[in-house]
This record gives structure tokens, C-alpha cells and sequence, in this order.
């Protein structure tokens, strides 16, 4: 399934609908929402994408050693590191940890930027990618705004495409509020697995092929010398 994609698509009004007060609101819900996925991740190195630098985003992450931070930035990211978004300067095979947050709906490169996804994951590496619900009603609030909204069908078909393996997909973040209509309710009660939320958090993960295993025989033992037992003689001296 292709992704959901605005007539009106040019990069600065994509960035400044995602820099919207009422976008980071619904945003920082979503990346709330996501804190258990994340702390439940453990490895070396992590690295995380956001659409632009706002400390409301900041996720713990207790079980990684390092994380690297970028946000959009441009056609690129800047951050801890200034790249492309199709040529992150980072060694292949070197994430336990990629977390990105709206960065396909912003994307110039989309499967540029999953492959570098693929190649930069360890084996078991995971990949959370944060996106917008393009059923929720709240996509209202970016559908004129530029942004290349993916369905979590379209990321999944993505991911697998590039040898990446689905965990799981769950909808997150904020819901219409039942009483008013023209607003979203940032503050409303998680209801688990709702079509209707802001977001969704998709999980792929890392899983190359192992050697097959070969069964150990054991070395065959030849008991005696092979001599028939009756020919054996014992003489006896008178």
C-alpha cells in the first residue's frame, strides 16, 4: 500500500507544520506513550531522530550506553551529527536502538532513510518508528500541512522490503475529545489498540540468518583386534 501523500508537499511548510504548538502537543503525547517501548531496549549505542529539537521529546532510555540525537534539518538531520538522510556517518551493524519520530512523513528519501535504518541495526537491533495515524480524526490538523503520512501498512510493507522483521504495531497518543469536536484531547485516558489515536508506534527488528546447525557425530571405537573369539589358544605345559 503506497503511502498517503498531500498535493501540497514543498519542505518548509512541512517543518513548520510539524514546529506547530498544537503538532508538538499531540507529539510529546505520542513520545510519552512510547517511553515503555524504549526503556525496554538495551544495547550499546542508540540513536534517536525528532522533527526538530524540543526537550519535550527527550525519552529515558536507562539500558543504552550512548544515544546520538538529530533532528530534522533541512533536506538532512543536524544534532550530534550533521548528514543526510540517506548517509548517516555511522558504521554498519552499530545500533541496538533506532527510535524515529515523524521522520518518514518528512522524509525527501523515505526508502533511503529505512535502508540506512537496516544497515546501521546489529543483529536483534530494534527499530521504533513513531508515526502519524492517517485514520485518527486528528489528521485534521496536518492533512494541508505538506507532510507524507504513512499508514502503518505501507511502513510495514517498507521495512519487510529491506529484510527487516514486524514485532508488533500499537496505536498511541492523543484521542477526540467525545464533548468537542474541534480540538484534541492531549490529557484523554489511553485506550489501547484505538484506531482513533494521533499515532502509531510500529516495531521492527534485526534478524539475520544464522548458520545452519550440523548434528556432532561421535567418532565410532573399535573394541579388540577383530580375531574371532574361538581362536584364541591357551597351552598348557606338561
Amino acid at each position: 500500500m503506497p503511502a498517503l501523500q498531500s498535493s501540497r508537499q514543498p519542505a518548509s511548510h512541512a517543518e513548520s507544520t510539524l514546529a506547530d504548538e498544537r503538532m508538538r502537543a499531540l507529539l510529546r503525547r505520542c513520545h510519552r506513550d512510547s517511553t515503555p517501548d524504549v526503556t525496554r531496549c538495551s544495547g550499546r549505542y542508540g540513536l534517536f531522530v525528532q522533527p526538530h529539537a524540543d526537550d519535550g521529546y527527550v525519552i529515558a532510555a536507562p539500558n543504552l550506553h550512548t544515544r546520538l540525537r538529530l533532528q530534522r534539518d533541512g533536506d538532512g538531520f543536524s544534532g550530534d551529527l550533521r548528514c543526510s538522510e540517506s548517509a548517516i556517518p555511522l558504521a554498519d551493524d552499530s545500533l541496538a536502538l533506532i527510535f524515529m519520530a515523524c521522520a518518514f512523513e518528512a522524509a525527501r528519501d523515505a526508502v533511503g532513510l529505512a535502508a540506512e535504518c537496516a544497515r546501521l541495526l546489529e543483529p536483534e537491533g530494534t527499530l521504533l518508528v513513531l508515526g502519524l495515524n492517517p485514520w485518527s480524526p486528528a489528521h485534521l490538523r496536518w492533512m494541508f500541512g505538506g507532510l507524507r503520512v504513512w499508514s502503518p501498512d505501507a511502513l510495514r510493507a517498507l521495512l519487510t522490503g529491506l529484510g527487516l522483521e514486524i514485532m508488533g504495531c500499537r496505536y498511541l497518543g492523543a484521542r477526540w475529545s467525545a464533548g468537542e469536536m474541534s480540538a484534541v484531547d492531549v490529557g484523554a485516558v489511553q485506550i489501547a489498540g484505538s484506531p482513533l489515536r494521533s499515532g502509531f508506534l510500529l516495531e521492527a527488528r534485526r534478524r539475520d540468518p544464522g548458520m545452519t546447525p550440523l548434528r556432532v557425530q561421535s567418532a565410532k571405537v573399535r573394541f579388540g583386534t577383530g580375531a574371532r573369539a574361538g581362536s584364541a589358544r591357551m597351552r598348557i605345559d606338561r
